[in-house]
């Protein structure tokens, strides 16, 4: 069996016990806490997320051990980096989900590969990765580890200060990529390792000399998107499924004073529209129903989007596609016409208030009218639209968080979700710290109007006072998980009646414990999934 350059490995949605855990550790009245309560389910006594109290309960009806996770939707940075380094002549391959596919990353390990590199796409801990770095040494201690994606641009935005030595040292890796791209350095340290170079003149990488973590030589990349697009026919159908993740487009054009992307991530750049007719009639052939764009705004710029929605139009390769989506540059009645004809079957919208003083504060750039005008458009053309909603950031109030719960239940789009403010000391609202009085950061913080502890109770009110519109759990859930589901064969409508028993299932049990209403809700939750017609997983419980 031949030797690999490369594996790369892709999200490891972690230990669901851990993390109740940690969200104990916050205290009853934190945002992690009350986050937690509102996304696990109890089954046979033990708490789990509402993804696998689904698939304990499908088990129980079919007798196989499906495991029904998100991860099943190829994880992206892995299909990604392993087409650009096949490109670059190394050989290389992959796994979607660490947790649930460590026999598939046993057999990888065993051809023995120079190097593995390990994404951390969604991380705010190391704790994640610390698990992937042990079975990696377990199985292929020759192997040169990498680690390299968010989690460590985050680390080390402030340089590698002697807490980031000590992260660096926990996670036990070889060596770390410090750049918001990576793609040329993951395959110049390939390279460097294959051909048993010393890896110090690699750029963008840190590394272990004499006792400290210090970085190589610094240079910013500029990978284009139509040079490093993905070739999916080097994939197995059988291990892509049904539903697949595309990006069209890197960093965001708009400037929301929440969030620090656009400064880590440049300017935005996007792929031609001929680069992602190219990936699309690729998935098709490969047997995929559903396209996930992942770009933060699908639909800007406005020009381009109608363009990509023509050419699906022209292509009619029988493709659902889900994004998300700027109700604030959909200004016309066509882009709306355009992306139902175009097969767009769901949208994520960054709605994060449905107060006018609140966005102003977020520099949102959108007003409530463009919001509510935007839902309808959507609604009337039979688009799946999802809120989500940030509470606490700095005017927040409970006079605003009441307009928020008035928008949703005027506007009722299908689904929506609400979740305490992360003060991310990176972010632009951090530099009017005096203005808006801000002490703190992550979900410890307060400011004038509210503390992150309030944020939390007001997002409780919301969970009960939002009537019209069907919540959506957060862990390993989420609302890319309405395409994975669809590519199962369960549809957005008939999963809704199972979000609204739960979310009932999770007032009730707030107020009340493990009453025997609370007990009625489990039984008819349970016989709800037990009901349905749905495929098999790739996974195993």
């Amino acid at each position: 069996m031949a030797a690999l350059d490369c594996v790369v490995i892709g999200y490891n949605s972690g230990d669901f016990d851990e993390y109740r855990v940690m969200c104990e550790r916050a205290g009853s009245d934190s945002p992690e806490m009350q986050i937690y309560r509102k996304e696990h389910l109890v089954v046979d006594g033990t708490a789990m997320s509402w993804m696998d109290a689904f698939s304990t309960h499908r088990a129980e009806t079919t007798g196989r051990r499906d495991r029904y996770h998100v991860g099943e939707v190829y994880n992206l940075a892995s299909v990604y980096l392993c087409s650009n380094l096949r490109r670059q002549g190394l050989s290389a391959d992959s796994v979607s989900l660490f947790d649930a596919e460590r026999d598939r990353l046993t057999e990888l390990l065993a051809q023995r590969p120079a190097v593995v590199a390990v994404t951390t796409t969604f991380y705010v801990t190391i704790l994640p990765v610390l698990p992937v770095v042990e079975f990696v040494r377990a199985h292929s201690p020759e192997s040169h580890i990498v680690v390299g994606g968010p989690l460590i641009d985050n680390l080390c935005r402030d340089g590698i200060t002697e807490q980031t030595q000590d992260f660096l040292l926990a996670m036990g890796a070889d060596s770390y990529i410090q750049e918001s791209q990576g793609e040329h350095a993951l395959g110049a340290l390939c390279h460097a390792v294959r051909a048993g170079r010393p890896v110090d003149d690699v750029d963008n990488l840190i590394v272990h000399r004499d006792g400290r973590w210090t970085m190589t030589r610094r240079r910013q990349e500029n990978n284009d998107l139509d040079l490093c697009s993905i070739d999916w026919t080097g994939f197995d159908p059988r291990l892509i499924g049904r539903t697949a993740q595309v990006r069209t487009a890197r960093s965001c054009a708009f400037k929301c004073s929440f969030c620090d992307y656009p400064s880590r991530a440049g300017a935005l750049t996007t792929a031609s529209i001929d680069t992602v007719r190219r990936e699309l009639r690729q998935l098709a052939e490969l047997g995929v129903g559903n396209v996930v764009f992942v770009d933060d705004t699908f639909n800007v710029p406005p020009k381009r989007f109608k363009q990509l929605c023509q050419m699906m139009i022209d292509e009619d390769l029988g493709l659902n596609w889900y994004s998300y989506f700027r109700c604030s540059n959909a200004r016309d009645e066509e882009a709306f016409d355009l992306a139902a004809a175009s097969g767009c079957t769901g949208v994520f919208l960054g709605i994060e208030s449905g107060d006018d003083t609140v966005l102003r504060s977020m520099q949102k750039k959108a007003q409530d009218d463009q919001y509510r005008t935007g839902i309808h458009r959507l609604k009337e053309r039979g688009i799946t639209t999802f809120a989500s909603v940030l509470v606490g950031f700095p005017t927040e109030t409970e006079r605003t968080v009441r307009n928020t719960v008035d928008f949703l239940n005027e506007t009722a789009p299908d689904f929506w979700r609400a979740q305490a403010w992360w003060a991310n000391p990176r972010s632009p609202v951090y530099r009017n710290t005096e203005l808006y009085g801000i002490t703190g950061a992550g979900y410890s913080w307060s400011h004038h109007t509210m503390t992150s502890a309030e944020a939390a109770a007001q997002t409780d009110v919301m969970f009960d006072a939002v009537t019209e519109s069907v919540w959506l759990p957060l862990y390993d859930f989420d609302f890319w998980s309405l395409p994975y589901l669809q590519g199962k064969g369960l549809e957005a409508e008939a999963l809704k009646p199972l979000l609204r028993t739960t979310q009932k299932l999770m007032s009730e049990r707030d107020r009340t414990g493990r009453s025997d209403t609370v007990r009625d809700l489990e039984k008819q939750f349970a016989a709800d999934v037990a009901g349905l017609d749905i495929a098999p997983a790739r996974f195993a419980l």
